[in-house]
């Protein structure tokens, strides 16, 4: 996943936080890159990650039906 960014470093980080703290991602590799503009700085991250799945196996046994 890539996220680009243009503003401060406080909104990016905040908006990096919340994406972790909603998806719980595994991340496995990060890069960030610092693009400047005329008078712009813009953020390039990128993530390597796998999705983590909140829920469990879940196993059903049917008992057989006696008549």
């Amino acid at each position: 996943m890539v996220k680009v960014f243009q503003g401060d470093v406080q909104s990016v980080q905040n908006d990096v936080n919340s994406w972790i703290e909603v998806y719980k991602p595994a991340i496995t590799d990060f890069k960030q890159s610092l693009i400047v503009l005329e008078h712009n700085i813009i953020v390039v991250l990128t993530f390597l990650y796998e999705t983590r799945s909140e829920t469990t196996r879940v196993e059903y046994k049917v008992d057989k039906f006696k008549k």
